[in-house]
């Protein structure tokens, strides 16, 4: 006969492998176009591959934004070229927004994928463009997320930096006047500090290890003449599947008005702003996006806010 304790033993067996098979978590190397890419997959369902920002940033600060999807669908995480844990770059590794376009679709045939959704945050919004202009037949929908600006720079408009907190700048500025610390390692840490600067929910930013994160000042340097002469506004009539625009009203990277204007451009698209966030809703706002997600990507509609206030 089985005694209480046997009873309580097991109960916590089959908790802990509940959670274990919720989680999930699948990791590895996939191939890229002519680079391996780090990768993270959780869940089962319709696939969904989650691009990061930067350039230069990784995968893992998007894993708290969409894990929880993860019972609903297949989500994939990967670390860019160059960043986070794929493959480091050579001086001769050819680094453009086309080979990040490419190691998409690369990664899409190393998972077999047929169609799938594409949810990107910040720059990773420009590999999502170009890949649904090449690739359209593989796109189901996409989510572009506090999307950088897609008109060409205007060097008149105020600087990320001007709009940084005094002490983020001073910080910034004893930083760029270290003598000890070599040019990379300065950009690195001025990414940090940049990143930390982008959040509205200051209780939310505490949340974040910022030291854990893998930044990569090479690709973001690499990367920013491309960016500097960036314009999609001409090309955003060119996409044609379900897309939504999630915007920060206090981003400070990006204003309201340029993130608009991919809704305005893209035919058929929708916007749902989120009030109080910055360049983050999927870590400020988080339960708030999880919902609006599941009813774009699953049920290919925009729930209203009466939808919303229903359901809780």
């Amino acid at each position: 006969m089985l005694s209480k304790f046997t009873f309580f033993i097991v109960g916590l067996s089959i908790l802990f492998l509940a959670t274990c098979s919720t989680l999930d978590v699948r990791l590895g190397m996939g191939a890229g176009k002519d680079v391996k890419l780090s990768y993270r997959v959780v869940g089962r369902g319709a696939p969904l591959i989650v691009i990061h920002d930067g350039p230069g940033y990784e995968k893992s600060i998007m894993y708290r934004g969409f894990d929880d999807l993860a019972s609903e669908m297949t989500v994939i995480y990967y670390d860019q070229r160059g960043c986070g844990r794929s493959e480091p770059l050579t001086p001769l590794t050819p680094l453009t927004i086309a080979d990040n376009v490419e190691d998409l679709e690369a990664l899409r045939k190393s998972f077999h994928l047929g169609r799938f959704s594409i949810a990107a945050h910040g720059w990773g919004v420009v590999i999502a463009i170009e890949y649904a202009r090449k690739y359209a037949e593989y796109v189901d929908a996409l989510v572009l997320i506090t999307p950088i600006s897609p008109f060409k720079p205007d060097p008149l408009r105020p600087s990320l930096l001007e709009k940084l907190s005094v002490k983020a700048n001073l910080q910034i500025d004893q930083l760029l006047d270290h003598p000890s610390l070599s040019i990379l390692e300065r950009r690195r840490r001025v990414m940090r500090l940049m990143l930390e600067g982008l959040f509205h929910n200051q209780r939310v930013r505490r949340s974040i290890d910022f030291a854990s994160l893998r930044l990569a000042p090479d690709v973001n340097l690499r990367l920013g003449g491309e960016l500097g002469n960036l314009d999609l506004i001409p090309v955003l009539g060119e996409i044609d599947m379900p897309c939504l625009v999630v915007i920060g009203r206090h981003d400070l990277l990006t204003p309201v008005r340029d993130q608009m204007a991919y809704a305005d451009g893209i035919d058929g698209s929708n916007a749902v702003v989120f009030n109080e966030s910055g360049h983050f809703p999927f870590l400020e706002e988080h339960e708030f996006l999880i919902s609006v997600l599941k009813e774009f990507l699953i049920n290919r509609r925009v729930p209203t806010l009466v939808d919303l206030a229903t359901r809780t």
